[in-house]
């Protein structure tokens, strides 16, 4: 699963409801499967706002613990060379 699919899951995970209709609504959007006008048309000011501020926060989040664990599996790997060497 790529990185781009795990964060969406977890992120759709922790919204109410009303939160999850928007975000699908903007994922339609941001895959070009519906048009800026019927988005527009759809969306609901009220939820769209706090949500993007959410999704904002929780991929920093991600990225964060993405970096973390490419990391360790870099460390991981330098340790196996040095033992074969």
């Amino acid at each position: 699963m790529s990185f781009r699919e795990r964060w969406t899951n977890e992120f759709a995970k922790m919204l109410t409801e009303n939160e999850k209709k928007a975000f699908s609504l903007w994922l339609e959007f941001s895959q070009g499967k519906i048009s800026e006008s019927e988005f527009q048309s759809k969306m609901d000011l009220k939820i769209m706002p706090k949500m993007l501020g959410k999704m904002s926060a929780a991929r920093m989040n991600a990225l964060e613990d993405e970096v973390e664990r490419l990391r360790k599996r870099v460390a991981s790997l330098e340790d196996r060379l040095r033992k074969k060497s």
